[in-house]
């Protein structure tokens, strides 16, 4: 009676190896540490070591967007100096005429254009960081259950293997 147990604990066997497999690409989603030895999982690691900094603007692009700000920019000093100046302090907006408006338009667009490229580096930096941490996380929770539904067919093709491997076992444990 338990020879005939071999061919269904073989095809468990093989089932659970490709379960553990398909579970192991997204298991652990942060670092674990034994010792000296540390284990993450293989999505993990590859979006750790994926140029994140490829997907960031760098200075040259960060230039040219701020270029095709600019308009925009204008319109919302323009109407910060001409109307909202003068609903919050209605005494400076008697010393603010039209062409202190566009000198003060002028200076804050100047200081906006040496502050962006900094602003956007600082930026950058933060959103890298952000991404490689949650990324991992997210991406993972995505991407397992539609990994695990992909390999069910491998799961029952080892499992039928494992039973006619287990089969052949039996066969040879009762011939010899």
């Amino acid at each position: 009676m338990e020879l005939f147990l071999i061919p269904i604990l073989t095809g468990l066997f093989g089932w659970l190896l490709i379960w553990l497999f398909g579970k192991s690409l997204f298991f652990p989603t942060k670092a674990i540490q034994i010792g000296g030895f540390s284990w993450e999982s293989p999505l993990s690691h590859l979006i750790h070591q994926f140029p994140i900094e490829l997907l960031i603007p760098n200075e040259s692009e960060s230039e040219a967007s701020f270029k095709a700000m600019q308009p925009l920019m204008e319109e919302k000093l323009d109407f910060f100096f001409n109307h909202t100046i003068k609903d919050k302090l209605p005494m400076m907006s008697m010393f603010i005429g039209d062409k202190t408006v566009a000198q003060l338009k002028s200076v804050f667009l100047e200081e906006l254009a040496s502050i962006f490229p900094q602003l956007i580096g600082k930026f950058a930096q933060n959103t890298k960081m952000n991404i490689s941490k949650s990324l991992a996380t997210k991406l993972s929770d995505t991407l397992a259950p539609i990994v695990m539904k992909a390999i069910r067919p491998i799961q029952w093709a080892a499992f039928i293997l494992g039973i006619c491997w287990g089969g052949l076992m039996v066969f040879f444990l009762h011939s010899f």
